[in-house]
């Protein structure tokens, strides 16, 4: 005789509850419960592509073929959070992001100029739902284009390239940016952006602080009679961002160089401090060992990103009322 099902005698509300809790709690265990019954998988197929994370080209190819499987409306409508961090293919990338076209998050670390190359310089961004998006590794060095962040975006995460004092307009590393344009008016392109966050490796050639007052230029003034007819000759008032809260630096060092990424973050914030007004919403942090799997880790219910950054803006701004 078979043994009992151990939930036949609970509602079927309890059991499925039961179910989706195991699965939220381990995505191995949501991939097991799927295999349960046609039941299950209904139940369990939302949390596990909820938030889908694909780091290699076998797994992107493998979800490519999942959704294909699947209704149009499954991968736009249950996928939230999508992170990619293979190189390729680029057209299989492309299919996913036209499938996904419903995230909210979104994680770049493939090259943008060869996605570029892949749909045209002129196409917009598919989803039009997205308010946090991460360009990370790969997807910065060779050059980005504003045009590739969601409209709607809010939070954004970006490699700075370097930054050199003597050409402080170009910080960032654009593709297809005309000689002598202004880098950071490029990012004028956000209007929705209220929290920047930058990936900065610091070189010995430029002291680390000569970032803060053009970081501090990105924030709309007060009021508008206080940005100054000196301050538009020069171009600077041109770049602000009118949502911008919190601009965020993550100070990246090896460990050999772990000290002098601490002391670093120490020189920003202190001087952050220092200059006041605007620039007391700019915090340095260091970088974390891996964007990636931050980002990951946020998505799924942890520390976001911006967190701490935000506290300590409320912190400063407390303090010199």
């Amino acid at each position: 005789m078979a043994a009992p099902f151990v939930f036949s005698n609970l509602p079927v509300e309890l059991v499925r509850d039961v179910f989706e809790h195991a699965a939220r709690d381990d995505r191995a265990t949501a991939r097991t419960l799927t295999l349960v019954s046609s039941a299950v998988k209904q139940w369990t197929d939302p949390i596990l592509y909820d938030t889908v994370v694909l780091s290699t080209a076998r797994a992107l190819k493998a979800f490519v073929a999942a959704i294909t499987s699947k209704p149009a409306s499954f991968a736009r409508t249950r996928v939230r959070n999508l992170g990619i961090f293979t190189i390729g293919p680029m057209q299989s990338i492309d299919r996913v992001l036209a499938a996904c076209a419903g995230v909210q998050s979104l994680a770049c670390g493939f090259s943008l100029p060869a996605y570029i190359q892949v749909r045209g310089p002129d196409a917009p961004p598919r989803a039009h739902t997205l308010r946090e998006q991460h360009l990370l590794g790969a997807a910065c060095r060779d050059g980005w284009d504003a045009a590739l962040v969601g409209p709607a975006v809010t939070h954004l995460r970006i490699h700075l390239a370097a930054f050199d004092s003597s050409r402080p307009g170009a910080p960032f590393a654009f593709a297809n940016t005309p000689a002598g344009e202004a880098g950071w008016a490029r990012l004028k392109a956000l209007p929705a952006l209220s929290h920047l966050a930058i990936v900065y490796r610091p070189s010995g050639s430029t002291p680390p602080t000569a970032i803060i007052p053009h970081l501090a230029r990105l924030f709309p003034p007060p009021l508008p009679s206080l940005l100054s007819s000196s301050l538009l000759a020069r171009g600077d008032g041109g770049a602000c961002l009118p949502a911008l809260q919190l601009v965020l630096i993550q100070v990246v060092g090896a460990k050999k160089d772990a000290a002098f990424a601490a002391e670093t973050v120490k020189a920003l914030n202190a001087a952050a401090e220092a200059a006041a007004g605007p620039a007391l919403r700019v915090v340095a942090e260091l970088a974390p060992s891996s964007a990636a799997r931050q980002w990951e880790d946020s998505v799924r219910g942890g520390r976001g990103v911006w967190d701490e950054a935000d506290a300590a803006v409320q912190r400063r701004l407390v303090a010199a009322k």
